[in-house]
């Protein structure tokens, strides 16, 4: 699978956010020694990846990629976004770029925070970048009732993929495509103007002969094959004979989160 795959450039975060931040972690010798044996919320790069809630309630969802979709409850809303995170050793500056409504990023709709962890009660904490005032803690999110199950599959969807692509049928509806490295989960989302949707999630198999990709539903037991081209500009086209085809772009994991959470709270299922 990942032969066919590997043909754009990886996202990189950094030239999407403020030059004053960059996706690492840096911290001292003595820094390290002293929180190796707190648990992975003393590395914030590595704790930040999973489900936080932060004290307004709010859910994020941060992704390998360093992609994160934001469920903004008071504002009932789904926010996609990119972030990066620099250290001087002691703060770390966290900045987070919301993505337009058309997935695109320019440079508004940015914004900073310094984060620190704390072992102690396991939560990190936001702070003013100027006044340096606390302004609101990170907890990890704690399943409980329907929406929290299902943000844990959410979640664990995200875990699992590595790369994802996006685009338009040609009957005009979103396709959404995610993988892992080996092909062992795969998902596809075709959603249309009506939240109609048609989803198939399951392992993915590479026929190299005829140049296809098949994905069969692990639940419905139904599969989807499709050939795949590479365009000029960068772009996918995926062939799926008499149901059409799709042309896709390189979009982050967030993406792929985002469109089966919206498919399964908004829409009808067509499998």
């Amino acid at each position: 699978m990942k032969n066919w795959r590997k043909l754009m450039a990886g996202l990189c975060t950094a030239a999407m956010v403020s030059s004053m931040v960059v996706p690492v972690w840096a911290a001292d010798d003595a820094a390290e020694e002293e929180t190796a044996d707190d648990g992975d919320v003393a590395d914030i790069s590595e704790a930040l990846i999973g489900i936080w809630q932060d004290s307004a309630g709010d859910i994020y969802g941060f992704y390998k990629d360093n992609s994160f979709f934001g469920q903004w409850k008071d504002e009932e809303q789904d926010i996609l976004g990119v972030y990066s995170l620099a250290s001087d050793g002691e703060y770390t500056a966290l900045a987070m770029q919301f993505a337009n409504d058309d997935g695109t990023y320019d440079d508004e709709n940015m914004v900073t925070y310094l984060l620190q962890a704390n072992e102690e009660e396991n939560v990190l904490e936001l702070y003013d970048p100027d006044s340096l005032e606390m302004t609101a803690t990170l907890e990890p999110y704690e399943a409980s009732g329907d929406e929290a199950d299902y943000n844990e599959i959410y979640q664990q969807m995200g875990n699992a993929l590595t790369e994802c692509y996006s685009g338009v049928t040609e009957a005009g509806e979103t396709f959404i495509y995610g993988d892992n490295d080996d092909g062992t989960f795969c998902s596809v989302i075709v959603i249309n103007d009506n939240d109609e949707y048609v989803s198939f999630i399951g392992e993915g198999t590479f026929d190299e002969e005829n140049g296809t990709v098949t994905i069969t539903d692990e639940i419905s037991e139904m599969s989807l094959t499709f050939g795949v081209a590479v365009n000029d500009d960068d772009t996918m086209t995926l062939d799926m004979g008499d149901l059409g085809s799709a042309t896709v772009e390189e979009a982050t994991i967030a993406v792929a989160v985002q469109g089966l959470k919206y498919a399964v709270e908004n829409g009808t299922e067509m499998n």
